[in-house]
């Protein structure tokens, strides 16, 4: 026999709308010695994904949707000796 819970918490959620963006440069310094730049955006869009309303029958927040699910906008850089 099958149960399921008496409430789906996710039914009503949003899609993700998520774009991660990374560019790297390698520069030859000498023959065994590189460079690598390294640029990565997370959350490139700046779009905002709201949490799930409360869906609890009887809570007085029933419907509504009061933080964020995801994180601003951030920018990593980093540099990488290989030899």
């Amino acid at each position: 026999m099958r149960t399921f819970p008496l409430r789906f918490s996710n039914i009503r959620s949003d899609g993700i709308n998520n774009w991660d963006i990374s560019i790297l440069k390698n520069t030859q310094i000498r023959e065994k010695i590189k460079v690598q730049f390294r640029a990565e955006f997370l959350n490139t869009m700046n779009h905002a994904m709201m949490s799930n309303p409360s869906t609890g029958p009887y809570s007085s927040a029933f419907g509504t949707v009061n933080t964020e699910k995801d994180n601003p906008r951030r920018i990593q850089l980093g540099i990488k000796l290989i030899y």
